[in-house]
């Protein structure tokens, strides 16, 4: 199932593109916080709270997240300074 997928990271800035399923989702997500990470090089304090919210938002996509997309239904979520949308394409 596709998926169209956009997500913000305060601080980072925001994204987004068509998934081919709930794997590329997970990947996507993954590399742009990862990504992320250089833009904090002079904050850690604001990094640890982006990978926190972020860790939180991964949790709740594999779960939540994964059962609503299964249903064909889109999922959000924003938590801290991590917001996610995915919208099923098919």
């Amino acid at each position: 199932m596709a998926l169209w997928m956009s997500w913000t990271l305060d601080g980072v800035g925001s994204a987004g593109q068509t998934v081919d399923d709930f794997a590329a989702v997970l990947k996507a997500f993954d590399g742009s916080l990862e990504r992320s990470r250089r833009a904090f090089t002079s904050d850690a304090l604001a990094w640890e709270r982006l990978k926190n919210s972020a860790a939180q938002v991964r949790a709740r996509l594999l779960h939540e997240g994964w059962d609503v997309l299964e249903r064909g239904e889109p999922w959000s979520l924003a938590w801290g300074g991590v917001q996610i949308q995915i919208m099923p394409r098919d």
